[in-house]
């Protein structure tokens, strides 16, 4: 209902002069103190005008100024609100207070615009306390979580995956022709426009699968198995994508305990692929510490009677260390010459599987190439922190990515308080990286943003300079170049970005 305004009362036409005179009437002694106040009020004022312009007051600025930097630096300042703009696209929503802040506030104003007919596809573990994850009637094991197809900024739908089982230690990949591979009750391809699925291996009663990588051209595939009470054979499985075959088997009490890391393309006849593995350790959970190369020829695991390959380490396990992203080409290799455990957050703030993994504390970068491939020597991105009086003095990194050219490393980095409940504090970086005349450079890291979320993880690549991010219950896409920012997905509950893909293809 609007609020009607009328006139303010007057006096009646007519009145007499002798009640008008009542509301105007003021004695000498009134009109005095009147005055007096209205004199001291001005005095004030100028008052504060004056040492407004003092240098007293330019450096108590300057120091309001000083400590306002210093409090984003150190992570103590309120994240910064964004006011997002309208963009023409109708899928787009408003970003709720996302917890990113930059050094110094310098941060644009403008939201991001987000292209159209875009998908954004993501996993998301069960949780029975969460409505908005429902149990799928076509997925046999929706209890175990379920994939995800979201227009950007719109609302997302529950796809239909048969046999797929959440699993943080085997990530699903889309493949260049469009195609989802994921894993569960054995290995399925997925045309997620249309929902339909096609087996294409299988694993047998009591094994679960504990890893699975494409080669960049998505036609060779590497995958393992083992019994899931850890107790009995590790298979290792690689051929051309629809048609794998077991290629090298162990014993779980003969570690290392391999389990595929990456698989390279070979130019030679002899000899079909490389596989990377690296060491479980005897953990389902996605732990890697070290790195082994073993080659796929024609005849490898044709004969049972031949004697299989052994796999030639190139990266030593011991002291924990384990490599942690190839780049998009293959040609660098990011690893960490040490790494270690993180105090579980007893607030629930971290999923207990991501809680459960080892971290990295340092960074180092190597080229990768040869044949048989083999490691270049390693530049530091990162150096090791060692006896540190407190746990709180440690920088743990997680989820680093290249740029898809390339050119730049961004990552996580964390500490964590040293008393319960052991909350995490997240920061934002950029490295610059150049391979100039065959030599590999890197410049120092940059501080990016802080945030003030209780776990951030970096996701996937919308383009070349925007990047997909996780944080408490959101994904987000953050353009690094500009910093403008958009909500993508408002999910209430831990989920991982796997993709974004276009209508019908990439």
């Amino acid at each position: 209902m609007a609020h009607q305004v009328s006139d303010p009362p007057r006096a009646p036409a007519g009145s007499a002069p002798g009640s008008q005179s009542r509301y105007v009437h003021l004695s000498k002694i009134g009109v005095l103190a009147m005055l007096s106040l209205i004199g001291l009020l001005l005095a004030c004022f100028n008052g504060l005008l004056i040492y407004g312009l003092t240098p007293q007051a330019q450096q108590a600025a300057a120091r309001s100024a000083t400590a306002t930097v210093r409090a984003l630096e150190t992570r103590v300042a309120s994240p910064i609100v964004f006011t997002p703009t309208p963009t023409p696209n109708p899928s787009a929503t408003p970003t709720p207070n996302p917890p990113i802040f930059w050094p110094n506030n310098s941060i644009s104003s403008a939201a991001l615009q987000l292209p159209e007919g875009h998908y954004l596809l993501y996993e998301q573990p069960y949780n029975p306390n969460l409505p908005s994850n429902p149990k799928n009637s076509h997925n046999p094991n929706s209890q175990q979580g379920n994939l995800f197809l979201a227009p950007l900024g719109g609302q997302p739908e529950v796809l239909t995956a048969p046999g797929y089982i959440y699993n943080q230690a085997v990530r699903p990949v889309l493949t260049p022709s469009g195609q989802l591979l994921y894993s569960g009750d054995g290995l399925w391809l997925l045309d997620i426009f249309s929902d339909q699925a096609t087996q294409i291996a299988t694993i047998e009663a009591g094994e679960v699968i504990t890893s699975m990588a494409l080669s960049n051209d998505g036609h060779w595939l590497a995958w393992s198995s083992e019994p899931s009470n850890g107790r009995g054979t590790i298979k290792i499985y690689a051929g051309p994508l629809a048609s794998t075959h077991l290629i090298y088997q162990q014993s779980t009490a003969d570690c290392p305990c391999f389990r595929v890391f990456a698989i390279l393309p070979a130019s030679s006849k002899q000899v079909l692929a490389y596989l990377l593995l690296t060491d479980s350790r005897g953990s389902h959970e996605a732990i890697q510490n070290g790195l082994w190369v073993l080659p796929i020829s024609a005849a490898t695991g044709q004969e049972q009677e031949q004697e299989q390959p052994q796999p030639q380490e190139i990266l030593d396990e011991d002291p924990q260390q384990g490599p942690l992203v190839l780049s998009p080409s293959s040609r660098f290799l990011l690893y960490s010459p040490n790494e270690g455990q993180v105090p579980y957050p007893t607030d629930n703030s971290v999923p207990a599987d991501i809680a459960a993994l080892s971290y990295a504390n340092s960074l180092s970068l190597a080229p990768l190439g040869g044949s048989p491939p083999g490691l270049g020597a390693g530049q530091v991105v990162l150096p090791a922190q060692r006896a540190l009086r407190s746990i709180a003095d440690y920088h743990w990194v997680t989820t680093p990515l290249f740029t898809p050219d390339e050119r730049s490393l961004v990552y996580v980095e964390f500490s964590s308080d040293d008393q319960p409940p052991y909350g995490r504090h997240s920061a934002l970086y950029k490295v610059q990286v150049s391979d100039g005349n065959g030599h590999l450079r890197l410049a120092r890291p940059e501080l990016l943003a802080t945030s003030t979320a209780a776990l951030l993880e970096l996701g996937t690549w919308l383009n070349g300079h925007t990047v997909t991010f996780y944080a408490d219950g959101n994904v987000f896409a953050l353009d690094l170049d500009s910093g403008a920012i958009a909500t993508l997905v408002q999910a209430g509950t831990y989920v991982r970005a796997i993709a974004v893909v276009g209508t019908g293809r990439i």
